[in-house]
């Protein structure tokens, strides 16, 4: 929840505003903090942080608390992550810093990796860019691409991509998918939110936080939209090559000739490759874009430590990868299929069945409370952990991570004190 620092610092902003003719804070941050100290009761920006803090306090009491609020799949990085890391210790810990746009030999990894899943060749000197995880990569995006006043299209539900568009004076355009189309995207939708100010479409493929897979035909129609009203396209694909059921994944690479010179691809280790601590994401692009998002990142952080950096390389071995992704799709297939089938039959509780990601999300408007309301309940009554809506533009739902060892058992849990709602007259509403 906020730290109190944080609520001290807007009460001291309030304060000077009066003393003073002018604000201390930009608007936009300003803005930002005001809603990050109200955010445990209103669970906007970012509540999934809030309950997960709760979980914490708790479980520093004694209660046993499941954490499925932040999208974590596994904290255990690879072994040949750790032993590279280990291995390279006292070396790089005294060797010189990683360039800004990150290791040489990562970067290469990179590409390498890129092309051989992908088909799409891209060149490690200027065309990458290494960051510390993909929200990064997202911020430094539109540090270097938006000028004030330029419009982002954002279809919400959605992981936060405004936030960064807001900090950096852009102007967000919601397009809010639909349930009730299986949150299809639809270019046609797209197109008539674009005006002369709109200079760029945020996606995300597998989506946060729906678990919807995108089909070949919406990236098509989305890839010719940005082609002829020369929009860049941001694919966020940290859950790439995540999906189940044999459904194919298509990244939005895969409309390079279309697109051009306007698509940037960020991913991440995080995800795919449990590596949450490493903190490692990146950027593919076009070199002018590449570029000045290395310069965002050279008078900001001045880059990643080498030693993370080199200790992520063997990951993207091919072989090594597949093998990861076969045993983590497994996991997470099963994890959903119990989730599905276990809170589908609740009354008053729909969803739709994740095609990919570690993601479940879950209909509870019926229960008459709010998103942040809801998890707070689930986290007194059942001792689990899930990240409300609201922080995604999905009021009335409730995000629920899968996956984790104990992921069975949390569903359960969930599903025990849903019961319960019903048992007390908290039941759906009609």
């Amino acid at each position: 929840m906020p730290s109190k620092p944080l609520r001290s610092v807007v009460a001291s902003v309030e304060s000077r505003t009066k003393m003073h003719r002018r604000p201390v804070l930009a608007k936009q941050v300003e803005a930002l903090a005001r809603k990050y100290a109200a955010m445990e009761t209103t669970g906007e920006p970012f509540g999934t942080v809030v309950i997960a803090e709760m979980g914490q306090k708790l479980k520093e009491r004694g209660k046993d608390i499941i954490f499925c609020a932040e999208s974590i799949i596994s904290t255990r990085a690879p072994d040949i992550v750790i032993e590279e890391t280990q291995r390279n210790l006292r070396e790089m810990a005294q060797g010189q810093e990683a360039p800004f746009l990150g290791l040489p030999e990562l970067r290469r990894s990179i590409c390498d990796r890129f092309q051989g899943l992908y088909g799409e060749r891209v060149d490690w000197r200027d065309e990458v860019i290494v960051t510390s995880g993909s929200m990064q990569a997202e911020y430094y995006l539109m540090a270097a691409l938006i000028n004030p006043g330029d419009e982002v299209i954002v279809p919400v539900p959605s992981f936060f991509f405004d936030i960064p568009v807001k900090l950096a004076r852009g102007r967000c355009v919601y397009l809010r998918l639909q349930a009730s189309d299986n949150y299809h995207h639809d270019e046609r939708r797209f197109e008539k939110l674009i005006t002369k100010k709109t200079k760029l479409i945020t996606l995300c493929n597998p989506h946060n936080p729906t678990g919807r897979v995108l089909t070949s035909e919406e990236l098509a129609g989305i890839a010719e939209l940005a082609t002829k009203h020369d929009l860049f396209v941001m694919h966020d694909q940290v859950y790439e090559r995540i999906v189940f059921d044999g459904r194919p994944y298509t990244p939005m690479v895969k409309f390079a000739r279309e697109i051009g010179d306007r698509l940037i691809s960020i991913s991440s280790f995080s995800k795919l490759f449990n590596m949450i601590n490493y903190r490692l994401g990146y950027a593919i692009g076009p070199p002018e874009v590449i570029r000045g998002m290395e310069m965002v990142q050279a008078f900001s952080s001045m880059g990643i430590p080498s030693l993370l950096q080199k200790g992520a390389v063997p990951a993207l071995n091919r072989d090594f990868e597949d093998k990861h992704i076969l045993a983590t799709i497994a996991r997470l297939q099963r994890a959903r299929d119990y989730a599905v089938e276990r809170l589908g039959g609740l009354e008053g509780v729909t969803m739709m069945k994740p095609e990919g990601t570690n993601l479940l999300l879950i209909d509870i408007s019926s229960f008459g409370m709010t998103s942040m309301e809801f998890c707070k309940y689930l986290l007194r009554e059942a001792g689990v952990a899930c990240a409300p809506g609201v922080a995604y533009h999905a009021e009335g739902h409730v995000r629920i991570s899968l996956g984790s060892e104990r992921s069975e058992e949390a569903i359960d849990k969930i599903a025990t004190a849903i019961q319960k709602l019903k048992a007390r007259g908290q039941g759906p509403t009609a």
